[in-house]
């Protein structure tokens, strides 16, 4: 139970800190499954047990009751229900991430963050359990994150922010493969873009393998070819890594199919003031006014 310091902690409010879920009346519904499922990786998560009718009644009720309690702020009363909720099921998954926000609220991160562990645990098919845990631990603890955000693409294979988190933990750690690896996935599911394609792009040049950078773009144009922006933006890339002479050829190849796309027009002016070619800058300038 809460001492009476923490007792008047929760009484003064509530705050939902490290992380934000969703609960629903789904959060409460019996599962009648297996004890275990199988993951992908041959090991297995645990699912929640079987209650009789009359503990499934029972649990809902204290559970709706803590919720109810919850809004009338009664925070110490909701707190009981829900240490009453475990005692008649321990490993409820709703309960469990109710009672770990209390924890996590009074500073106790040890006991809010094993409660949310055993939520996700018992409730592996629970996506903002998931995305919850995995807020917490990438505070402190990436590795757990990423091998968490591994699971969870595979789990919930119609989310993106999984993917997307991984590119900043990876990029944070400097694993430029892993990250390459990660931005292929998300191009598999979102189809070639340009985003992905320039980060891909930075990314190579920091490995400095120049010519995946390239061919990265170039492969973006090749997707595209009738996109002439993807053009004038490839010329801008050799452009400004050194190949004047490439930039100058994608440049007039667009030019040679419309005179005046601004695009390239723009480009040439810069391609014109790097090579030192003041008289031909002032010209496109004039131009493009």
């Amino acid at each position: 139970m809460l001492n009476g310091e923490n007792r008047m902690k929760i009484k003064i409010g509530w705050l939902f800190v490290t992380v934000l879920m969703l609960t629903s009346c789904g959060g409460i519904r019996s599962v009648r499954t297996a004890k275990t499922t199988a993951k992908a990786d041959g090991a297995s998560l645990m699912k929640e047990t079987l209650l009789s009718a009359e503990q499934q009644r029972k649990y809902d009720y204290f559970f709706l009751e803590a919720m109810r309690m919850k809004e009338k702020k009664e925070y110490d009363a909701a707190f009981g229900l829900l240490e009453h909720c475990l005692d008649i099921h321990p490993n409820a998954s709703s309960a469990l991430y109710e009672i770990s926000q209390y924890y996590m609220f009074l500073r106790q991160v040890p006991q809010g963050q094993a409660a949310l562990e055993k939520a996700v645990t018992y409730a592996p098919d629970n996506y903002w359990y998931s995305q919850g845990l995995v807020s917490l631990y990438q505070q402190n603890e990436l590795d757990k994150a990423v091998t968490l955000l591994e699971e969870m693409v595979t789990r919930f294979p119609t989310k993106q922010d999984p993917l997307f988190n991984l590119l900043d933990i990876y990029g944070r750690q400097e694993k430029y493969s892993d990250v390459i690896s990660t931005l292929n996935r998300l191009e598999k599911r979102l189809g070639k873009n340009e985003q992905l394609s320039m980060e891909k792009f930075r990314i190579y040049l920091q490995m400095k393998d120049d010519k995946k950078a390239f061919q990265e773009i170039e492969s973006l144009v090749n997707e595209y070819p009738a996109d002439m922006r993807y053009q004038v933006i490839l010329g801008d890339v050799y452009l400004q890594n050194g190949k004047k002479e490439e930039a100058y050829e994608a440049y007039q190849k667009v030019l040679s199919v419309e005179p005046d796309n601004p695009m390239a027009l723009f480009s040439m002016a810069s391609y014109y003031e790097q090579t030192g070619q003041k008289e031909l800058y002032q010209q496109q300038l004039d131009t493009l006014l």
